[in-house]
């Protein structure tokens, strides 16, 4: 499959992104979970008040650097407008630059606090709450 083809699942994934939905992503290993979930997120945050409100919980703190990771990628490839290769990139660029654009105008700066960003394992999730 080349890099413009789409998954089989494409319609799947792209019901995923809707922010007014809920959705769980059931997938093996290296299917695109962490690129899917890091796509929402940005949808998600291109439309809240403040990025502390949108909350991605995972197992590992592993797979919580992971998506912070690719989520301060995205938006800096964004904001210093890389070229996008792939239709995966490009649909990523353009939910980085909504969110970009909802930083701006909220004042948020993430890029500088990226601790603001409330992607964390189900522990530290959970040791916050009590």
């Amino acid at each position: 499959m080349s890099e413009d083809q789409l998954p089989q699942d494409h319609a799947a994934r792209q019901r995923a992104l809707d922010p007014l939905g809920s959705f769980c992503v059931s997938a093996p290993a290296g299917s695109g979970k962490t690129g899917l979930l890091v796509k929402r997120y940005l949808a998600l945050l291109a439309r809240c008040d403040d990025p502390e409100r949108v909350v991605a919980i995972t197992f590992t703190r592993k797979a919580a650097a992971e998506m912070r990771s690719r989520v301060i990628e995205a938006l800096s490839d964004a904001a210093a407008n890389r070229p996008a290769q792939s239709a995966h990139e490009r649909e990523l660029r353009t939910l980085a630059m909504g969110a970009l654009e909802r930083d701006l105008s909220r004042n948020w700066g993430i890029r500088r606090n990226s601790h603001r960003l409330a992607i964390r394992t189900i522990d530290s999730f959970c040791s916050e709450l009590s």
